[in-house]
């Protein structure tokens, strides 16, 4: 069953709460469009967290907004992914800061940072934050966006 269209929310809660819970599907899909045969690493995700909407205190200004006439309003979101390298398998969390910018085109995303650890975290080193716009979170979000922008969402068994 297809379910039934989904507006995209104008409120940035109920845009965030639709995101997360699309987030690993649309990411899987990108995965699986990438990858070829002889990959010996590549990953799924597994969930997404709920997001959280408090602002946290940014100190880097060095990458530039892609939409610098709308304010980016922040949004924290994890993740946790299975990584697989040959036949062995390790669990990695991303912890996601996305700035989405509300345009005339709906929600955007203006710019994804992403810190990397492994799981459980206490046991595992965390990486320092890069810019993760063009990777397969980015990628997954900004087709979300446009997905709910044409009304291409669904709701199911809401």
């Amino acid at each position: 069953m297809d379910g039934k269209p989904v507006t995209c929310p104008v409120k940035l809660s109920s845009l965030a709460e639709l995101l997360v819970r699309d987030l690993p599907s649309y990411g899987n899909r990108i995965v699986q469009r990438r990858r070829k045969r002889s990959d010996q690493v590549y990953s799924s995700i597994v969930t997404a967290s709920a997001p959280e909407l408090q602002p946290l205190p940014i100190v880097s200004r060095e990458y530039p907004s892609q939409f610098p006439q709308a304010s980016a309003t922040q949004v924290f979101i994890s993740t946790l992914e299975n990584q697989y390298t040959g036949t062995r398998s390790a669990q990695i969390q991303q912890f996601h800061w996305l700035f989405l910018a509300q345009t005339r085109q709906g929600w955007r995303l203006a710019n994804i940072y992403t810190r990397t650890g492994g799981f459980p975290l206490a046991n595992n080193p965390i990486s320092p934050p890069i810019e993760s716009s063009r990777t397969i979170v980015g990628e997954a979000i900004r087709i979300w966006l446009n997905d709910c922008y044409l009304g291409k969402l669904r709701n199911y068994g809401a």
